[in-house]
């Protein structure tokens, strides 16, 4: 059997087209994926550069450079604000802690300073009211050296009748203290004459050296005592009778003696009146006048001395006499030694 002509094969499709296609496909993506792992590493090797990505930074930066710059500023004034008020609080703080340590030293010094004795007008009062109340006066203060003529009544113990007018008899003081003020030399010698030996011509030459008695009575208002009218020449007594008196009370006597004690005067004063009846505490030292006159008065006078201290005392009568007089001297002496002591 002759075998039949064989059928005709397919057609085989060209080489290499299937292959290629694929081949073409595996290379595009290949591109692509180094693309993209080349894009990502030059994004981050840009990033890391600084190049992108930085600036908001940097603004952010700038900004909060100049933001510490002020707040910087501000830092400084607030500073040296702080710095001053510190400065001050420092000073006040001081101040404060001197004047606390000023304080405290006063305090210490007036603790460890003794107090002064104290004269009442209680104790006085009890004395003189035994002899009389309404003829008798009694006045005292401690001096110890710190009076002034702006001395206060407060510190003089006094009596029911101690801003009564009285007879001045011997009371020298107004004459001696509106010389040493107002007087010259030649004023001041007659008033130290005076002073020393109750003297009442010396006496009337110093009150003429300083205006005559209006100058005495000019000088004892512009000071304040108000009790004290002088309107008659020491020992005239014809004026006296005639109703020309000189007055004063025992609150200002005792302010004028403690005023002598201060321009040194008390030495001056050296009546001996224990040789008159007034005793004297054994451990006192007396500076004392004494006087006597119309309406029979007795009046003493004294800047006495004891245990340290100073006392001015003041003792005006009337219609009493010598004796009551100087037992009513004596006793006051008594209780004021005895204050004096304390």
């Amino acid at each position: 059997m002759t075998a039949g002509p064989a059928a005709p094969a397919s057609p085989e499709p060209p080489a290499g087209r299937p292959g290629g296609d694929h081949t073409k496909a595996v290379v595009i993506v290949l591109i692509a994926l180094i693309c993209v792992v080349a894009l990502v590493i030059g994004l981050f090797v840009t990033h890391s550069m600084g190049l992108w990505g930085a600036q908001p930074q940097a603004q952010t930066s700038v900004q909060s450079t100049g933001s510490d710059a002020s707040d910087s500023a501000d830092d400084g004034t607030t500073d040296s604000s702080d710095a001053k008020s510190k400065a001050k609080k420092n000073t006040s703080d001081s101040a404060k802690d001197k004047n606390s340590d000023d304080s405290s030293k006063k305090s210490s010094t007036e603790k460890s300073k003794p107090s002064a004795p104290v004269i009442t007008s209680s104790q006085l009062s009890d004395i003189a009211d035994s002899y009389s109340s309404s003829d008798v006066a009694v006045s005292a203060m401690v001096i110890d050296g710190t009076y002034a003529d702006s001395s206060e009544d407060a510190t003089i113990a006094t009596t029911s009748q101690s801003g009564k007018q009285f007879v001045a008899a011997g009371l020298y003081l107004p004459v001696y203290l509106a010389a040493q003020d107002n007087g010259d030399d030649n004023a001041k010698a007659q008033a130290n004459a005076m002073m020393g030996s109750m003297d009442n011509n010396a006496g009337n030459m110093a009150a003429a050296a300083v205006g005559g008695w209006s100058g005495v009575n000019s000088w004892a208002s512009s000071h304040g005592y108000k009790g004290t009218s002088f309107n008659r020449d020491f020992g005239d007594v014809a004026a006296s009778n005639a109703g020309y008196e000189n007055y004063s009370s025992s609150r200002d006597a005792a302010r004028m003696l403690a005023a002598v004690d201060a321009k040194g005067g008390a030495s001056l004063m050296n009546v001996d009146i224990a040789s008159e009846g007034v005793t004297i505490p054994s451990d006192m030292i007396v500076h004392a006048h004494r006087g006597q006159g119309i309406q029979d008065t007795w009046n003493y006078f004294a800047i006495v001395e004891a245990n340290g201290h100073k006392a001015a005392v003041a003792v005006v009568t009337q219609y009493q006499g010598q004796s009551v007089a100087a037992d009513l001297m004596s006793r006051v002496l008594a209780s004021v030694d005895k204050t004096l002591g304390q």
